[in-house]
Formats: C-alpha cells, sequence, structure tokens
C-alpha cells in the first residue's frame, strides 16, 4: 500500500472513531465526575446529555442557571460547582 493510501485510510478510520463517540469534551481538566465519565463515554453529547439529566432531576429549568456561556466551550458560572456539589452531584 502506498503512504498515500495509508494516510487515506487512517484519517478515515479516525473519523469513524470521532462520529462513533461524537464531538470530543473541549475540557481536559474535569470538574465533575459526571461530566469526566460522560464525556469519555461518548463526547460532548453525552456530557451534554448527563448535565441535561441532572438538570431535570434538579428541576433546574435552564443550562444557563450554571453556564455563563453555551457552546462551545460551555463556560460555568463562579457557583456553579458550588451549587452541582449541593445538589450531590459528583
Amino acid at each position: 500500500m502506498t503512504r498515500l493510501g495509508i494516510l487515506i485510510v487512517a484519517v478515515v478510520a479516525s473519523a469513524s472513531v470521532l462520529d462513533a463517540a461524537g464531538d470530543a469534551c473541549h475540557r481536559t481538566k474535569f470538574e465533575t465526575q459526571l461530566v469526566k465519565s460522560a464525556c469519555a463515554r461518548g463526547g460532548q453529547p453525552a456530557a451534554k446529555e448527563a448535565m441535561k439529566q441532572f438538570a431535570k432531576e434538579h428541576k433546574i429549568q435552564s443550562c444557563n442557571h450554571c453556564h455563563a456561556k453555551l457552546a462551545p466551550n460551555y463556560e460555568l458560572k463562579p457557583t456553579a460547582l458550588d451549587e452541582f456539589h449541593k445538589l450531590g452531584g459528583t
């Protein structure tokens, strides 16, 4: 196989892995086990779904309750982690 052929196979294989896992999470340092586990399992879509479920269970009406900005980096408000832990999040 030529170098070009090997490169094409590698790129296609990498794209397939990313598609299966979803978009990678932007964070590399995780403050919560919930998001860390979700990102490892399914990337940003899984993390978003996990947080939506957490919010629903705790009757939080909007992502903006804890996030200063949403996609793509989902910046947290200064009180977000404290509130997350008070609600039992790990």
